[in-house]
């Protein structure tokens, strides 16, 4: 907990965009491997197109750059970039996790339980993205206020 009380406007969005890292390397075709053919729809295409290692490295540097980032940034951006984040990385990693589940035979579109099970898995999945954004959120809020002045 108190890793999380360092930055945790950071760490509010790191869950999906750590999940998001991950399964856009985990869900890439078998083409990929062997030939470097990439299925990814965001700048980290080029990345990818060159090296998972390359991917990997600025995944870091992305990173470490939002942590500095979002500890010098004042509100309303800082918030504006946790929800941006939270939301796209959510959505990105989300999307990722729906394709790895139809490759692995676990999600067909035609099987109505297959399709629930997955869309319950997302739920999930959501609710603890959720959670974990809330008490980062609560852990800044708690945070500031001890920080400042008193009033009266």
């Amino acid at each position: 907990m108190k890793l999380l009380t360092k930055n945790p406007l950071f760490f509010a969005f790191l869950l999906p965009a750590l999940v998001d890292g991950i399964v856009t390397l985990v869900g890439q075709d078998a083409q990929y491997w062997s030939g470097r053919v990439v299925n990814e729809a965001s700048p980290a295409y080029y990345a990818l197109l060159f090296s998972p290692w390359l991917f990997l490295f600025g995944s870091l540097v992305w990173f470490g750059f939002w942590y500095w980032a979002m500890k010098r940034l004042k509100e309303p951006f800082s918030f504006f970039f946790v929800f941006l984040f939270t939301a796209g990385h959510s959505w990105g990693s989300s999307s990722w996790l729906w394709k790895i589940a139809r490759d692995n035979g676990w999600y067909v579109a035609t099987d109505q339980l297959s399709v629930m099970l997955v869309w319950g898995g997302a739920v999930v999945y959501f609710v603890l993205i959720a959670v974990f954004a809330t008490i980062c959120l609560q852990l800044y809020l708690r945070k500031r206020k001890k920080l400042q002045p008193a009033q009266g």
